[in-house]
Order: C-alpha cells, then structure tokens, then sequence
C-alpha cells in the first residue's frame, strides 16, 4: 500500500446509472416507432424479457438501433481500504521494533511476522523506531538506505493497528553517524539542524496520520538541548500534518525526572530507562525490585517508559544499555529478572506503561540469543517475562508475586 494514497478509497458505481439510461433509451425508441413485432409480444408477457430478447443492435422500424439493457449482473463495486483506528491505551503494554531496512527485504510479509510475533506476547502496543541520520558537526540530519521508505513503513503500520496493536512512531538518531552518544551530541548550528530535521519529519508524520498513529515522538535522548526553543516550531509544523499525541524520549538522568520541558510545550514527555543499579547477577528479584521503584519514583504518575532493555550477560545490573556482542557466557536471567523488576515498578510506581527494547525487524524469530547478540530477548527467559509482565498487569496484578 503507497504511502501517498488516501487512506480509504471511495468506490465508484455506475452500473445503476447505465442501467437506468439503457431503459430511458428503450422506452424513447418505442415511442418514437413500434417495435419489431417479436419483441412487442415478449413486452406483453414480460418485460424484463425484452431486454434481453431484443439484442443490442436489433433496428427500430425508423431504421435506428434500440438500445437494450444488459442481462450481465452489475459488477461489485472496489472494496474500501479501511487502516484501523487502534487508540493510545491507558496502559501500555508493547514492544519497540527497531526497523532498519535492508536490500530484497519482504516487508511486507515481516510486518505480519513481527506482529504476530508481539502479539503472541500479550502485548496492545506497538513503537517503530526509524533510523535517520547526521554527521559530528550536526550540518545535515537526513533519511539514507536502512531508512524505511514511508512506503516500506506503511506496510508495518497498518499490519500492527490490523493486529490491534496501537502505534508510537519514533525517529531516532544513528549513533555511528555521529561519533557518539546522542545523549551527549548536539548540533553546531540548532536552527539549521531543525530545519533539515523538520524536511526529514514532515513525509513521516503525513503517514502518520493518514494511519490513525496514536502518538509520534518528535526526538529521542537529546539530553543536550531536548529543551531549546527550535522544538516550538518544529511541533508547529508537525501539529499542522498530524493530528494525534506528539511525545518526546528523555534520557534516564535523574534530574530530567524534574526538569519536565523537553521537546517543546505540550509535548508528553517519556523516558527511556536504563538506570545503573549496583546489585550482582545474583540479587534477590525483591532487592531488584525494590531498586528500580526507587529510581523511578521520581517519575510523574502516568510516565511512560519508551524503553526498557538490557542484554543477558554477567555484570549488566550496573550498565544496562551495553549493547553489541560480549566475550563471557550469556546469563539469561540477568535479563528477565530485569524485565520483571522493571514490571513491577511500573504498577507500585504509578506509571503508564512500559515498551521492551528491542525486536530488530526482520530477525530470526526461532533462534535465541547468541554472544553476538546477547541483547535479544526472542526465545530466551526474557521473552517469558515480557508474555508475564504483559498478561498480569493486563489482568491487574503484579508481576513477580
């Protein structure tokens, strides 16, 4: 499905109308001249039976054709595409897609893969975080290849709002194009910056409401100036396209917890969660727990934690936002007591939801994490504490007890 076609596709009928002007047509020629005999005793006994005894060029006695209607049944009218209008819940139990596109791709049939995937899980959300782009310098911010095209990106809206799943839609920032981490990178010259990055926003928030996204993030982890004046003009840009929740990541920083402003004025600000937290592989799943409510305690009630990750190796309590291969044997629950301690906060915390980072679109939904990829939660202890997190606070509970 384009990314340019409106949403829903009127159907256009005119089997009725030719229908009526093929009988207005009879009905002149008959007052005009009488008809041929044949067809005059078929009109006494039945008349639908003359329009289809009388064939389409039977002549008139003046010499001119009389026009008869079709015995074919009307062709069904274009069946309408309807995308789903799938609202924010009030509790968000969902899983971020980390979607890089690659060459010969089926997109289409990932989207349904993935979807399926999540909602085997128990999950009623969704956030598809794009990549995009920039330099050190900050001179450009721009889609390149492994950005999804809105095309590409339309396809895996609409799969997971068809699945029931609400969709958060997130640009977020390739570390490796500039340098470091975009918690600490900000832009030499903001206005320029903005101006490219609103070029870059626009096409995706179009797509954005032309199917019903529940919310969009207009930036993620932009610790260094999340609350300059240039994100004011931006959301007026994006406001005057999309008309749905405009949000903004924070970073895990204490201190942004209160220091709300970020991402310009009235804007629902997130957080993405990866607190250090000094306990060994071994602590009980109380202590974890109980050090996670204190960090987030300071959040305000309803805050949504946009991403909650860690890989599945020794030592990752005290930096749970290591990614890429490890060198040691995987701990696999390291990772779901994580997972479930970070659950639990959300219920005793008053939060409003929770997203699991992250499902790479497109990967081996069979195979489990390896060294390479100890982060990866598919067919690991993880994966089951997301199926318990999901279903017991869907249920009203809590996980752990």
């Amino acid at each position: 499905m384009g990314s340019q076609s409106d949403p829903l596709v009127s159907a256009k009928d005119g089997t009725g109308a030719g229908k009526g002007i093929a009988i207005q047509a009879l009905a002149h020629a008959s007052a005009k001249a009488p008809l041929p005999r044949q067809c005059g005793a078929l009109l006494a006994i039945f008349a639908v039976s003359l329009l289809t005894a009388c064939s389409p060029g039977s002549p008139s006695s003046s010499g001119h054709p009389v026009a008869v209607a079709s015995s074919r049944p009307p062709a069904p009218s274009p069946t309408p595409t309807v995308i789903p209008q799938v609202a924010e819940p009030g509790l968000q139990l969902g899983i971020d897609i980390d979607f890089y596109a690659n060459p010969g791709m089926n997109v289409a049939a990932i989207s349904q893969e993935d979807t399926a995937y999540i909602k085997s899980l128990h999950a009623n959300a969704v956030s598809i975080s794009i990549p995009f782009f920039s330099n050190h310098a900050g001179t450009v911010a721009e889609a390149k290849g492994s950005t999804p095209t809105t095309s590409q990106l339309d396809e895996l809206i609409v799969a997971a709002e068809r699945a029931g799943l609400a969709v958060t839609l997130r640009p977020l920032l390739d570390e490796d194009s500039i340098g470091e981490s975009r918690v600490r990178w900000e832009p030499g010259d903001l206005n320029a910056w903005f101006a490219q990055y609103r070029s870059l926003l626009l096409p995706y928030a179009m797509l954005a409401q032309q199917d019903h996204v529940a919310v969009f993030v207009v930036g993620v982890e932009f610790k260094q100036f999340g609350d300059a004046r240039q994100w004011t003009s931006l959301d007026a840009a994006i406001r005057a396209v999309y008309h749905g929740k405009l949000a903004y990541s924070n970073n895990w920083i204490t201190h942004e917890h209160s220091m709300p402003g970020n991402g310009g004025h009235g804007v629902t600000e997130m957080t993405d969660a990866y607190p250090p937290i000094h306990l060994p592989d071994t602590a009980a799943l109380t202590d974890l727990a109980a050090a996670w409510a204190s960090w987030a305690h300071p959040l305000p009630t309803g805050t949504v934690l946009s991403e909650v990750g860690i890989g599945s190796r020794s030592g990752a309590y005290a930096r749970p936002y290591l990614s890429g291969p490890t060198s040691t044997a995987l701990v696999p629950q390291v990772q779901a007591n994580w997972f479930t301690a970070a659950c639990r906060a959300v219920v005793t915390e008053h939060l409003g939801g929770i997203y699991f980072w992250s499902l790479d679109f497109g990967q081996d939904l069979a195979s489990p994490a390896t060294m390479s990829t100890p982060n990866s939660f598919v067919n690991m202890a993880g994966q089951s504490a997301i199926a318990d997190c999901f279903s017991t606070l869907a249920g009203g509970g809590t996980p752990g007890d």
